[in-house]
């Protein structure tokens, strides 16, 4: 299972490429480290059990069934980070200036049917969606179909793509507001060798919900 995790993460290289953004030195102060917060007692899920994707999260209290807080180290933005994911920290990467912030995340359960890979890529200055989507299907091979995704926070806008023919396996999604923050989502997947193409397309499928519940769940901090 580790080298299935390994090849989806080799996957979503090759999609995202060079990003060009200085690695972080961990020096950020996080809320996840604050007393109040290492007072509670954590929950026993992957998320919590992973001290670098620890740093990340806020309160112990899940927002909802299944999803912690999750609020990036630049601030400029928080989402509903999935209980079963951990962050990959050798691909983590953040602007000191705060101008952009690339966090990749997976499932590291060595049981599981379905593996996925998911990078985000964070911009604080974007100031054509239109361009991002024409380069988001570069990336994949392919030109995708966008989607309208209903955003949960006032001022945003999200769509949602498949990627079907292309050289990778996979799904996208993009995130803006008219303050040039903008958001891109990369998800490449990965099956149990022995599972058959049905079974592994109909659990992609559920998973891929709770991949566009993630992107929904995205609110900018406008500061």
């Amino acid at each position: 299972m580790r080298l299935r995790i390994v090849i989806v993460l080799i996957l979503t290289t090759l999609i995202i490429g060079g990003c060009g953004l200085s690695n972080g030195d961990g020096s950020d102060h996080s809320p996840g480290n604050d007393n109040q917060n290492e007072a509670r007692a954590k929950p026993n899920v992957a998320a919590f059990n992973d001290p670098f994707t620890e740093e990340f999260l806020t309160p112990t209290k899940p927002v909802r069934e299944g999803y912690y807080p999750l609020k990036a180290k630049t601030g400029a933005f928080t989402l509903d980070f999935p209980e079963d994911m951990v962050i990959d920290e050798t691909g983590y990467s953040v602007d000191p200036n705060g101008g952009s912030e690339v966090i990749i995340f997976y499932h590291p359960d060595n049981e599981r049917d379905l593996v996925w890979s998911i990078t985000l890529e964070y911009y604080a200055f974007m100031g054509d969606e239109e361009i991002s989507k024409k380069s988001m299907s570069g990336r994949f091979g392919e030109e995708l179909q966008f989607e309208p995704l209903k955003s949960k926070t006032e001022g945003q806008k999200a769509e949602y793509a498949e990627a079907k023919s292309g050289k990778v396996n996979g799904v996208t999604g993009l995130v803006w507001n008219d303050n040039a923050q903008q958001i891109q989502f990369y998800a490449a997947w990965d099956c149990k060798d022995e599972l058959s193409d049905e079974t592994c397309l109909k659990l992609k499928d559920i998973e891929k919900e709770k991949f566009k519940s993630v992107i929904r769940s995205i609110k900018f901090d406008k500061n």
